[in-house]
């Protein structure tokens, strides 16, 4: 290894700054000058060597007599045992010449030298004077013994023989190959190459023509290509790009609820309803978790997928303390209670629709937080969350009776649907006892303790922010919509709104103003209307309170589309009701039936969430029979009315 020593003009960094040393005084001191701007440092030998110790001093790169390039920089333990012992035996014949002292290195003192270390070390190819003398000119230079390392890799040529158009044709071909097929062979690179080339030389005069290159030099061509290159073409980049990326370090959080991370997944276990007992298929569980903790926050079950309307849902339990859940299991208590709740700075989301929604950003404005998207297709820019749920359904879902496990090939004979046992509310009290009881209380590897007590420590320096009251949540945690206000209220979905509430804003505003309204999706009863420049919004009910009160959006969209198909109008409370009570009673026909496709939507229809996990659409006492307004004088009037056709779920059932 060669070092450094203080002497005048040498040239070395310093903090950054590159420092020239102009005198070496007397005694201790050391005359610098920076060269940047010139000017004269004063310093002393225990500085420098201090600033060294502290690695703040260092020779800057190139400043070396011998090139880098030139000397073998690894260590030479891990050269092969040969090498080793070529180089032993060089520096052999080297300490030989300084320990004969100050010889002329002329081949008159240099031949008894070399025999006599020959016959010591028995080396039976001793090297010339011009050789030895080689060597030594080499290890002066660089004053390490990795100098006389034989490169006998630098033999031949090092690159390629091709033409830079011939390798631009070769990647070519291979790229079209692999699109083709992810299976491609050499051999049809070969093929595509062939062509190219062939196209290539009819654009070129004759005495500029390419060769065709040889299948074996192709071969080679594509071995020189990186593994990242070869994994891109074969398995595509996003393949590639995980396969070959470094794993980071997560973004630095300093405090609870600085950071959370939101993401669903379909469980890998089948639920069945409470009064059926058949399986209604794989919940959704949409999961909050705080990246500073680990501590899950919030969540949301429901049988409808992904949506706006469960990101809300789960976000308002995120947010609001925890009520010990509902012990629907007997002798199983949750010993820990929830201790997880307030306001988030910033929520990490991927790219899906529903974090792209109003109704989100409306929340997000109003609460103060700030929303982060990842970039698609990279799910290690939120890594707790995804690292949360594979942990959530292998510890959790794959270890309950009627588990789909994680791949169709892995469950073999076994039956999910036919071994399905839990209700929604019974997997809620599971869900939340391993939750708070096991995986809050385990050493998580990441932060090095349990969520537990990390939660509670960063209590200690952040207190959780509440919103004013539960009503003030409510008001800023829904769907956020935009209407006109009428003289007869405000129609949102078909639904009329009206109360006392509305007059002051009717009177001031006048009819035509644009109002902004807020409503829960699992209960049409009422909604909150913001009028201009008012600070509060007022709670206006449904004019139909037996109609709309806990109602659910899904439900009342399937009952408008069934009454707009019977040719009724969609305010008729009579037609509304009539409807209502048919599609409750063909939900209960479809819960059971044998498609367990249809008994999920059924499920979903009634509103089974985590929220009401028990929930089912009342049909309520048999409506009178609807009749339809008569269309013009000749109508006959001695006809029975005509009666509401059955409803049709097969058409109109989403989710």
């Amino acid at each position: 290894m060669r070092g450094f020593v203080f002497r005048t003009g040498l040239v070395f960094e310093w903090d950054g700054a590159a420092h020239r040393i102009e005198r070496l005084g007397a005694g201790d001191q050391v005359v610098l000058e920076r060269l940047g701007d010139g000017q004269t440092v004063l310093s002393s030998r225990q500085e420098l060597l201090a600033a060294f110790s502290a690695g703040q001093l260092c020779m800057p790169p190139g400043t070396d007599t011998v090139p880098v390039a030139q000397v073998y920089q690894r260590p030479l333990a891990e050269l092969p045992s040969h090498i080793q012992a070529k180089v032993r035996t060089r520096m052999a014949y080297l300490d030989t010449i300084r320990e004969a002292g100050q010889i002329p290195l002329t081949p008159y003192h240099l031949v008894p030298l070399i025999a006599e270390v020959s016959r010591r070390i028995n080396d039976p190819h001793p090297p010339s004077p011009m050789t030895l003398y080689r060597w030594h000119q080499a290890y002066r230079r660089a004053q390490d013994a990795r100098a006389l390392i034989p490169r006998f890799d630098r033999r031949g040529g090092a690159g390629t023989r091709q033409a830079e158009r011939i390798r631009e044709l070769f990647g070519e071909a291979a790229e079209e190959a692999f699109q083709a097929s992810p299976s491609a062979t050499i051999k049809s690179i070969f093929t595509r190459l062939e062509g190219k080339i062939r196209a290539e030389n009819a654009k070129r005069l004759p005495t500029d023509q390419f060769r065709l290159p040889s299948l074996r030099t192709v071969y080679r061509l594509f071995g020189r290509l990186e593994a990242y290159d070869q994994t891109r073409l074969a398995e595509g980049k996003h393949v590639a790009d995980r396969r070959y990326r470094v794993a980071k370090a997560g973004p630095v959080v300093d405090g609870i609820l600085m950071r959370v991370e939101v993401d669903h997944t379909p469980l890998d276990l089948f639920l069945i309803d409470e009064i059926t007992g058949l399986p209604l298929g794989r919940p959704v569980l949409t999961l909050f978790i705080d990246v500073y903790s680990r501590f899950p926050v919030g969540y949301y079950l429901s049988f409808g997928g992904t949506s706006a309307a469960a990101v809300v849902g789960g976000l308002r339990h995120a947010i609001l303390p925890k009520t010990p859940v509902k012990e629907v299991i007997p002798d199983l208590p949750v010993e820990h209670a929830w201790p997880c709740y307030g306001l988030i700075a910033v929520l990490v989301a991927d790219n899906g629709l529903e974090f792209y929604s109003t109704a989100l950003d409306s929340v997000a404005m109003d609460l103060g937080m700030s929303i982060i998207y990842c970039p698609k297709r990279q799910p290690w820019f939120k890594g707790a969350i995804e690292r949360f749920l594979q942990t959530f359904n292998f510890t959790l879902s794959h270890q309950l009776p009627g588990t789909s496990l994680s791949r169709l090939e892995d469950r073999g004979d076994y039956d999910s649907q036919k071994h399905a046992l839990l209700t929604l509310a019974e997997f809620k009290h599971l869900l939340e006892k391993w939750l708070l009881d096991i995986y809050a209380q385990t050493v998580h590897r990441g932060i090095g303790t349990t969520p537990w007590a990390k939660w509670h420590e960063g209590l200690k320096r952040h207190e959780p922010e509440l919103p004013g009251s539960l009503d003030d949540l409510q008001r800023r945690i829904g769907m956020a919509e935009e209407r006109t206000l009428r003289r007869d209220g405000i129609v949102l979905k078909g639904i009329r709104y009206a109360g006392p509430d509305l007059d002051p804003i009717l009177r001031t505003w006048g009819p035509g103003i644009k109002l902004r309204l807020v409503f829960d999706a699992e209960d049409l009863g009422s909604i909150q209307v913001w009028a201009p420049e008012q600070q509060d919004p007022v709670t206006v009910p449904a004019l139909n309170q037996a109609y709309a009160k806990g109602l659910t959006l899904l439900q009342h969209e399937l009952i408008q589309q069934q009454v707009r198909e019977s040719g009724h109008s969609a305010e008729n409370p009579d037609a509304l009701a009539k409807a209502k009570y048919d599609l409750a009673i063909a939900v209960d026909e479809l819960l059971k039936g044998r498609k367990q496709r249809g008994r999920r939507r059924a499920a979903n229809i009634h509103g089974k969430t985590s929220t009401h996990p028990e929930a089912r659409l009342n049909p309520g006492t048999p409506p009178k029979p609807v009749t339809k307004p008569i269309p013009a004088p000749e109508a006959a009037l001695d006809e029975p009315p005509a009666p509401l056709p059955t409803f049709q779920l097969e058409k109109g059932l989403r989710g």
